[in-house]
């Protein structure tokens, strides 16, 4: 990855990351977050901590054709965050590589806590090229 930032479509969908590569193509993520059960949020939060998540190897982003698998970015992704060794993780995982795959592509994080974090996938962008119909992805860019 070369570069991410925030990213927000008013109250539409008021969080969000744009994620740029190397190869110059984006994927633009809208963020949702799921609270864990009991969460008062008059009060400070309180972490909760535990085992990190297995280390996995982190796949490669860019094909031998030198465009970015939407799959392969999703599954690079929940391996960068299941390795940064945060002990509030539980885990990541690509939507695609779950039993049920999600119809749109995306990476869930799952706190310790059991809050979560659900980054479905708006746009996927070749380099050079302005957001269209959300959600109509292209397998690569």
């Amino acid at each position: 990855m070369a570069e991410v930032e925030p990213w927000q479509d008013g109250r539409n969908r008021p969080y969000g990351l744009k994620t740029r590569f190397r190869t110059g193509a984006e994927i633009w993520m809208g963020i949702t977050a799921v609270a864990p059960p009991g969460e008062d949020y008059s009060q400070p939060e309180q972490p909760v901590e535990g085992e990190l998540p297995a280390a996995v190897p982190v796949p490669e982003l860019v094909g031998v054709n030198g465009k970015v698998s939407v799959t392969q970015a999703e599954r690079h992704l929940a391996a960068l965050l299941n390795n940064a060794g945060s002990a509030e993780v539980a885990g990541a995982y690509g939507y695609s590589d779950r039993a049920d795959p999600a119809l749109n592509p995306g990476v869930g994080v799952d706190f310790h806590s059991g809050g979560k974090i659900h980054c479905v996938f708006v746009h996927a962008l070749r380099p050079g090229q302005n957001p269209g119909t959300q959600y109509d992805l292209p397998a690569e860019v």
